[in-house]
C-alpha cells in the first residue's frame, strides 16, 4: 500500500504542491531559520528543517483532503496555493506577519488604501496563482480512485508522514524544542498554514456572540468655569519617534517645532498596537494595552465620558480608515477620507470653534505618513529631502529614497501641528487651550528586511511601537511640570486618565498613576 503514493495521481498533486509551497512560498521562513541556525551552529536543523517542513505539508494536506471528493480536491489545492501565492508576496515584500489582527486590519481597508498597495509584482503573483489555479481545475491530468482506495492512500501517507517527523523529533527534539523556544516568532513566517489559522480565529471572533454594549463613568461630574477649556488633540498616522528631529534625528524634520520653547516632547512613548484598528480604539478606552481586545470596544470611551459630562466633541477625520468607530455616538464628525492633505482637518476651525462658546474637545486625525505611498501624503513644496521613492513600489527604491520621502511627511506634519498651535494661541484671551499630538503606531522602513507596520506586538521592531508625544499648554504651569517627566516612560494607556484632568473630570475611573499631569 505504501509504494501506491507513487503511483498514486493524487498523491503526486499534493506532493508537487507541498514541494512548490515549501520552497517557493517560505523564502522568508527558511531565510530567518537558516540565519539562526547556522549563527548558533545547529547545522542539522538547518539541513533537516525543509525535508520536515515538506513532511508536515504533506501530513497536512493528506489531513485536510481525506474526505475530498473529486471537484473538492482540486479546488482545495487551488485555495491552499493562492493562499500561498499571496501570503508569500506580503511576507517577502514587507516582512509581513499574517495573524488575525492583520485581518482586521485587512476588512477594515478602504478602496484607496487597496489601490495603494497595488503594485506590478503582486499583479504579477496574483496572474500566477490564477494560471495554476485555472490549469489545477480544469486541465491538470489527476486520475482518482475509488473513495476508499484514496482515503485509505491519504491515511496511509499521512501516518507515515506523522511517524516520519515523530522520529526525528524523538532522536532530534532537544535540538528543534530549544531552537524553537528561543525563535517562536518563525512560526508566524510558515506559509499558508500560519496565516490560514490566523484566518480561523479572526472568522471565530467575527461570528461568536457580540459582547454587551457598556456604558462606563456613570458617576462623572465636572465643574463649571467662566473660561473654557478648549483641548485639540492631533492623532497622528505612522509617525515613529525615531524620525523626529525633536527626538535628536539628524536631519531637520522638524523645522518649525525646533525653533519654539513652548513645547513638550515626550521622549519615550509607547503605541498600544502596530496598527490603527488596534492603537486608536485602545488609547480613547480605559483599558491599557495588557488588557485590550476587541471586545472591549463594547465600552464607552474617552469621548464618551467628556461628552456625557457636556464637553463638547468636534471630529475632522482624514484617515482613509476611518475613525475605527471612536466617535460612532458623536455627531459633530466629518470625515475626509484621506484624499487630500491633512491642512484640510484646519478647514473652518476658527468658524467651527465660534459657533458655540463651552468646553470643547477637538480631534484631528491625519493621514499622516501612511504607507507605502508617503509620497502622497504632502504637498510639493515640503519635497525638502531627495531623491524621493515616488511609486507604491518600493522595491524600486533604494532605502535611502524612502527614507526621504517619508522624512518628508514628517515635516509636513511638523507644519500641521505648527498650524495648530497658531490657531490655539489666537484663541486663548478666551479659552484655557492644550495641544497634544500623539501617532498612532510607527513604521518599518526597510531595516532588517521589514517595511511598513502590523507586526505582533511581542515581535515588532521597536520603530513600530515607539511613537512621538508632544504638548502645548497655554497654562505655563502645566508645560513646566511635564518637561520634568519628559524623559520618562509612557504609553497611550495614559491619554484616558489625562484627558480626564484636563477637563477637570471626577469618576471613578480615574487612575492617578495613569495620568501624565500628576
Amino acid at each position: 500500500m505504501l509504494f501506491s503514493f507513487f503511483r498514486s495521481q493524487s498523491q503526486r498533486a499534493i506532493l508537487m504542491t507541498a514541494l512548490g509551497i515549501a520552497l517557493l512560498c517560505n523564502i522568508t521562513f527558511f531565510s530567518k531559520l537558516f540565519h539562526y541556525a547556522l549563527s548558533e551552529h545547529n547545522y542539522f536543523l538547518a539541513l533537516s528543517a525543509p525535508f520536515i517542513l515538506m513532511l508536515m505539508l504533506i501530513a497536512l494536506l493528506n489531513l485536510l483532503l481525506l474526505f475530498a471528493s473529486k471537484k473538492l480536491f482540486r479546488l482545495s489545492l487551488v485555495v491552499l496555493i493562492f493562499a500561498g501565492i499571496l501570503g508569500s508576496y506580503f511576507i517577502d515584500s514587507f516582512g509581513a506577519i499574517i495573524d488575525a489582527n492583520m485581518y482586521t486590519n485587512i476588512f477594515q481597508t478602504d478602496s484607496g488604501e487597496i489601490l495603494d498597495l497595488l503594485t506590478p509584482k503582486l499583479l504579477l503573483y496574483v496572474g500566477a496563482a490564477t494560471l495554476i489555479s485555472l490549469w489545477i481545475l480544469f486541465k491538470a491530468p489527476i486520475r482518482f480512485e475509488s473513495f476508499t482506495q484514496e482515503f485509505a492512500q491519504k491515511a496511509l501517507v499521512l501516518i507515515v508522514s506523522l511517524l516520519m517527523v515523530l522520529g526525528v523529533y524523538m532522536n532530534f527534539g532537544k535540538s528543534y524544542s530549544s531552537f524553537f523556544r528561543n525563535h517562536n516568532e518563525l512560526k508566524m513566517y510558515i506559509n499558508p498554514a500560519f496565516p490560514m489559522l490566523s484566518f480561523t480565529k479572526f472568522v471565530y471572533k467575527k461570528i461568536k456572540p457580540k459582547p454587551v454594549f457598556t456604558a462606563i463613568a456613570m458617576d462623572a461630574t465636572r465643574p463649571i468655569h467662566e473660561k473654557k477649556k478648549l483641548v485639540v488633540f492631533i492623532l497622528g498616522e505612522t509617525a515613529r519617534a525615531r524620525n523626529f528631529a525633536l527626538f535628536g534625528y539628524d536631519r531637520p524634520t522638524n523645522p518649525l517645532l525646533s525653533k519654539r520653547d513652548d513645547i513638550v516632547f515626550l521622549d519615550n512613548f509607547a503605541s498600544c498596537g502596530t496598527a490603527t484598528a488596534i492603537s486608536v480604539p485602545c488609547m480613547f478606552s480605559k483599558f491599557g494595552r495588557t488588557n485590550w481586545s476587541e471586545e472591549k470596544e463594547s465600552y464607552e470611551n474617552i469621548v464618551d465620558v467628556l461628552a456625557k459630562t457636556g464637553v463638547r466633541v468636534i471630529w475632522r477625520d482624514n484617515n482613509s480608515g476611518g475613525d475605527k468607530k471612536v466617535a460612532k455616538r458623536m455627531s459633530d464628525v466629518v470625515n475626509y477620507g484621506g484624499k487630500g492633505f491633512d491642512d484640510v482637518l484646519l478647514r473652518d476651525f476658527q468658524a467651527n470653534i465660534d459657533k458655540q462658546y463651552k468646553d470643547t474637545f477637538v480631534v484631528l486625525h491625519q493621514e499622516g505618513s501612511h504607507g507605502p505611498t508617503y509620497f502622497k501624503r504632502y504637498p510639493d513644496a515640503f519635497k525638502t529631502f531627495t531623491p524621493t521613492c515616488d511609486t507604491q513600489d518600493l522595491e524600486k527604491c533604494t532605502q535611502e529614497m524612502i527614507v526621504n520621502t517619508y522624512n518628508n511627511t514628517i515635516a509636513y506634519t511638523d507644519y500641521i501641528i505648527n498650524e495648530t498651535i497658531t490657531q490655539l494661541k489666537a484663541n486663548e484671551d478666551k479659552y484655557d487651550t492644550t495641544l497634544i499630538y500623539i501617532s498612532d503606531h510607527g513604521e518599518s522602513l526597510g531595516e532588517n528586511g521589514v517595511y511598513l507596520h502590523g507586526l505582533p506586538y511581542m515581535i515588532a521592531p521597536e520603530d513600530q511601537k515607539h511613537v512621538p508625544a508632544l504638548f502645548y499648554f497655554s497654562d505655563k504651569a502645566k508645560r513646566e511640570a511635564l518637561h520634568v517627566k519628559a524623559n520618562e516612560r509612557f504609553s497611550q494607556d495614559n491619554l484616558f486618565h489625562t484627558l480626564l484632568t484636563l477637563f477637570e473630570v471626577k469618576t471613578s475611573e480615574y487612575k492617578p498613576n495613569l495620568d501624565l499631569l500628576r
